[in-house]
């Protein structure tokens, strides 16, 4: 018999110009010291295994891009930015605050990703059909 699956919040999928799709409206925070905060929208991504966002939410929250790590990400279709990890905070009114090194892209990319490091600290599940998600946050 399959386990069953219960979950916190059942929440809608984001309307954007491409149509809706699984994303969640956050705020990325910097670390302590700066104080600022970007409010953007981040694609729920389960093939991408690093978070990435772009490079311009970097900056403005006063971080120096290029202080980073740096890291290459490949898309599917083939190529892609170089991004540079940075720690910061990603909160969502309904599921909390999530400490995360994330990616900032040096050029611009179409989407900001939440990719699987993200999906490690909470459980997810798709119903398309409903273009609906259901989360529980992982303690």
């Amino acid at each position: 018999m399959a386990p069953l699956v219960q979950y916190e919040h059942a929440l809608d999928y984001v309307d954007t110009p491409r149509g809706p799709v699984p994303a969640l409206v956050v705020l990325v925070s910097a670390p302590s010291g700066t104080g600022r905060k970007f409010e953007t929208i981040a694609h729920l991504d389960t093939g991408a295994e690093r978070s990435l966002f772009d490079g311009d939410i970097c900056v403005n929250l006063g971080l120096s891009l290029f202080s980073g790590r740096k890291r290459k990400f490949n898309f599917t279709g083939g190529g892609g930015p170089q991004g540079w990890e940075h720690s910061v905070a990603i909160s969502h009114p309904a599921l909390g605050s999530f400490d995360l090194e994330v990616s900032f892209s040096g050029g611009p990319i179409t989407r900001n990703l939440l990719g699987r490091d993200f999906m490690n600290l909470i459980q997810i599940g798709f119903r398309e059909r409903l273009q609906s998600f259901y989360v529980t946050v992982q303690p």
